[in-house]
């Protein structure tokens, strides 16, 4: 995916026409609509609003990753907590477990259930 896939995803997660986008950014809907298509590049300072505006880091806008370092606050408050209240990581731990093996019992129940509609 490259940084115009990114924007368009971002755009449309806000609910906003490339116009709208535009005149958030300073750019007209045919600029975001071909930095969306990857006809042209964004300049770094319209990296820089994007990724103010649509709170992600300039580091995901470019490369699709997120830098730890450039985080929001509420997801640094929750890190700062996880850090100091090691029952708490170890809670989350567990989750994160728990919701994995959901989500592969549920896929296998939903394969073993499409091969019974098959046969």
């Amino acid at each position: 995916m490259n940084i115009g896939e990114r924007i368009k995803i971002l755009r449309k997660e806000k609910n906003w026409n490339q116009a709208e986008l535009g005149a958030k950014i300073g750019l007209g809907d045919t600029a975001v609509s071909s930095i969306e298509k990857g006809i042209n590049a964004p300049s770094a300072k319209i990296i820089i609003k994007l990724s103010e505006i649509f709170e992600v880091s300039t580091d995901y806008l470019l490369k699709g990753v997120e830098s730890e370092r450039n985080i929001s606050e509420s997801e640094q408050e929750i890190l700062d907590v996880l850090r100091e209240d090691k029952a708490m990581t170890n809670a989350v731990m567990e989750f994160a477990k728990v919701k994995k093996k959901a989500i592969s019992y549920l896929g296998s129940y939903k394969r073993a259930e499409q091969h019974t509609a098959m046969g």
